[in-house]
């Protein structure tokens, strides 16, 4: 019985197992982060764009981008509570998720990293 083999094909799966689900996170958070990036970064992207058309065009895509602009805003949380949350407090906290998502993309990309040198290392050994 080929022990060492036995052992070096299920730590391969697991590893390429271990791979995939980091792979498919990292795009998962990819997507989270361009959610974010559009959050913030979204209404200087629309006014440039909106310059060079017509209005009648600029409110179709508007409609299209934010379907509920044009209605008031409820100024009151789900207890009944006055919000209190100011255009610079969002704007610091979809800044502090943008940071979160880029640190736990890079430890996703490290451990993806260091998975394939495992891998690599394993297809490297003599009898791998």
């Amino acid at each position: 019985m080929d022990v060492d083999g036995i052992v070096r094909e299920r730590r391969r799966e697991q590893v390429r197992d271990a791979l995939e689900f980091e792979r498919d996170r990292e795009a998962a958070l990819d997507d989270q982060l361009a959610d974010v990036l559009a959050e913030l970064e979204g209404s200087r992207i629309d006014d440039a764009a909106f310059a060079t058309m017509t209005p009648e065009d600029a409110a179709i895509v508007l409609d299209v981008l934010d379907p509920g602009h044009a209605e008031p805003v409820d100024e009151f949380d789900y207890a009944g509570q006055p919000m209190t949350e100011s255009a610079d407090e969002i704007r610091r906290e979809h800044e502090d998720e943008r940071a979160r998502l880029e640190d736990v993309l890079e430890e996703s990309r490290a451990r993806q990293r260091a998975l394939e040198a495992y891998l690599a290392a394993l297809d490297a050994r003599p009898g791998g």
